[in-house]
């Protein structure tokens, strides 16, 4: 399979390298835009490790992004983490151009053995559960486009355990769930 990966550092390294073991033969660009773009429309799936929310929209959407090249039901598989309404809006974006989106947050260590959220419909979390079990034996259908990075929220450890009735998870997920930043102009 031809793999696209966004993103850089060790993680991203980590991962492509269990893909390529895997024999996929992989296409990785630094942050998904120019001649990348090309790239991608050839692409069976295309992956990203992101550092924000500003890097994955550009990757997608800017003038030179690369998800106006992807042909119709193409899969993007985002591992980066980003509020859930981020995650949802791209999803949507990406949707009304004929794409599927996952949103799919990784920890900070590939353990074989620690979650993958997937959110997204159940076409692309299956189509991306497939691939990510190279590098995870827990890849958890969470529900619908950003339930991959509600689930990473609610995950994420409340530090000294000093949360009892879990409000401060609450309010962070509540945070988090803002609207989407609209596509900034000079992105392109």
């Amino acid at each position: 399979m031809d793999v696209g990966f966004v993103g850089g550092g060790g993680m991203a390294d980590a991962i492509m390298g269990r893909l390529r073991e895997a024999g996929h033969r992989l296409h990785r660009h630094p942050h998904g835009r120019g001649v990348f773009r090309d790239r991608a429309g050839r692409c069976d799936v295309v992956m990203m490790l992101l550092p924000d929310a500003r890097s994955v929209e550009a990757a997608l959407f800017a003038d030179d992004g690369f998800a106006a090249a992807l042909p119709p039901g193409a899969l993007v598989i985002d591992l980066s983490s980003l509020s859930p309404a981020a995650a949802m809006g791209n999803a949507a974006r990406l949707a009304d151009l004929g794409g599927l989106l996952v949103d799919a947050p990784i920890a900070s260590s590939l353990a074989r053995d620690l979650p993958v959220d997937l959110g997204g419909s159940d076409e692309a979390c299956a189509r991306a559960e497939a691939l990510l079990r190279v590098f995870t034996d827990r890849a958890v259908h969470a529900g619908g486009p950003g339930a991959g990075q509600r689930a990473r929220l609610d995950r994420k450890p409340d530090g000294d355990g000093d949360d009892p009735d879990g409000l401060h998870r609450l309010l962070r997920l509540m945070a988090f769930d803002g609207p989407p930043e609209p596509l900034s102009p000079n992105l392109s």
